[in-house]
């Protein structure tokens, strides 16, 4: 065996292609993935074909293959939302799959393939050119038509029938929706035809209704039906989902058991609340995460080989980037300091990784502050608190078992696992929760110079690291900072200890 995997991320951010080769190291594992050049960048779709040669090229080396069947048809996850290419292009192109299992019939094939998001709002980064004239129109249009649908009220089909979106925009944007769901349905094909060992549907930005919602629905009809559910996952989740897909990857070609969890909570309440971005309680996507990297959850702390402790908003989740529903965050519905105490008592015996999802969008101040002053980072067995729930969840469970995974060998990784501990607080807390409101309070983002945004984000980031460094007594560099999609959204750096 190689200890060797190739990943087709879905795009070429820091989080989707670097962070899953990073978390494979402390598993003592090896990740190979295109270059980033080759990629793509925002709309701008990756280099399709020289990816499919690559793929080709590489196959023999490695040990199994997780690819992103957004970047391998569409060039991006973006570029799926965008693409004009058709539905016969599209099938002609997956018969790759059935090239790699012919060669290489031992070698575990996984694959993940988003179902189109639906952005509710007038910008177009992302999006069609005219969803800034009619994306919130086209969100409403999805969200009433699929819950008049579903609960026959009739105030949702009035609401449908008074939006104002030209025949020719509703037409394509629902055709496009419908030959990426074909592309999905065939998927299922490639699993019940043994050509997919694991495939995983992430929802990306979801609601309780609508088009992406029918979707769903309609795939997990027939994944009951054809009794692929333990092979076929659709769960809240969309850039960890390759770090998922690796843990669980590594796991089988290893032959070793996967660890289990116990999850505990800052607040009862919080648990059963439904994050802003997904469509289930925090404690469902929890449990979802964790089967997806392949484990379960137990009963008890005595069962567990990891517990998981899972920082919880009070009464809502906020979001840090969007400045939103702050004030439901830190209430008397959760209890930080005895969810702390209890996370200390507990690292005494086992070890505890920390799932912070009090907001969207970066790490929780009242969380941080207490816990940096009671508990040393780096003997925690993982640490994430960026982006969705899912987001961050994937990330923790898959470094709480890389983890335990190189003990389990007596790999020397903990320097490679202690690096990573200090990115993720770095980014999710200095970044994402301090340095990038800072940052847009004194500029305006989209009417800046590249260069005099990537000059302002540099100077506060690494200000922050500085009094992080003196504050806790950790010792590490952040080098090359760069923002990704030229945007404050997205940081990325080299930590090197």
């Amino acid at each position: 065996m190689n200890c060797k995997l190739t990943l087709l991320p879905v795009d070429a951010r820091p989080v989707t292609r670097d962070l899953p080769i990073h978390l494979a190291q402390i598993g003592g594992w090896e990740i190979i993935a295109p270059d980033k050049e080759s990629l793509g960048f925002l709309k701008e779709p990756g280099k399709i074909e020289d990816h499919r040669k690559w793929l080709l090229q590489t196959a023999g080396e490695v040990d199994g293959f997780i690819l992103s069947i957004d970047m391998l048809l569409y060039g991006g996850l973006v570029p799926s939302r965008v693409s004009a290419a058709s539905i016969e292009e599209l099938t002609n192109s997956l018969q790759l799959l059935k090239d790699i299992k012919v060669r290489y019939p031992d070698k575990p094939l996984y694959a993940f393939s988003s179902t189109m998001r639906i952005s509710n709002n007038y910008v177009n980064e992302e999006e069609k050119e005219y969803w800034n004239q009619y994306g919130e129109e086209l969100w409403a249009y999805s969200y009433h038509s699929h819950r008049y649908e579903k609960t026959g009220d009739g105030s949702s089909k009035k609401i449908v029938d008074q939006l104002h979106i030209p025949r020719g925009i509703l037409s394509d944007y629902t055709e496009t929706r419908k030959r990426n769901f074909k592309i999905n349905l065939q998927l299922l094909d490639y699993v019940e035809d043994e050509i997919l060992d694991f495939l995983v549907f992430p929802q990306d930005d979801t609601a309780e209704y609508g088009l992406n919602i029918r979707e769903q629905e309609v795939l997990a009809g027939e994944v009951l039906e054809r009794g692929l559910s333990s092979r076929v996952l659709i769960y809240p989740g969309a850039d960890e989902v390759a770090s998922t897909l690796a843990t669980r990857m590594i796991y089988q070609l290893e032959n070793e058991t996967q660890p289990r969890f116990y999850p505990f909570y800052s607040g009862e309440k919080g648990a059963l609340l439904h994050a802003m971005y997904e469509d289930r309680p925090i404690a469902e996507s929890v449990k979802g995460q964790i089967f997806a990297a392949g484990s379960h959850t137990v009963d008890s702390a005595a069962e567990a080989d990891i517990l998981l402790a899972v920082n919880v908003p009070g009464k809502a989740q906020g979001d840090l980037a969007l400045q939103k529903h702050l004030g439901g965050v830190h209430t008397a519905d959760r209890n930080v300091g005895e969810w702390i105490a209890r996370l200390k008592y507990y690292l005494r015996t086992k070890p505890v990784a920390v799932a912070d999802l009090a907001y969207a969008n970066g790490a929780d101040p009242a969380m941080m502050k207490p816990l940096l002053e009671q508990v040393n980072l780096l003997e925690l067995a993982g640490f994430g608190a960026w982006n969705t729930a899912g987001n961050t969840l994937g990330t923790v469970v898959s470094q709480a078992c890389l983890r335990h995974l190189a003990g389990k060998k007596g790999l020397h990784t903990e320097r490679k696992h202690q690096e990573q501990l200090l990115a993720r607080a770095t980014e999710d807390y200095l970044y994402q929760t301090v340095v990038r409101q800072a940052v847009r309070k004194q500029i305006d983002e989209e009417n800046a110079n590249q260069e005099e945004l990537v000059k302002l984000v540099s100077a506060e980031f690494l200000k922050e690291v500085e009094s992080f460094k003196e504050e806790t007594g950790f010792d590490f560099e952040v080098e090359d900072i760069h923002l990704p999609w030229n945007r404050t959204f997205e940081i990325g750096f080299t930590l090197r200890r």
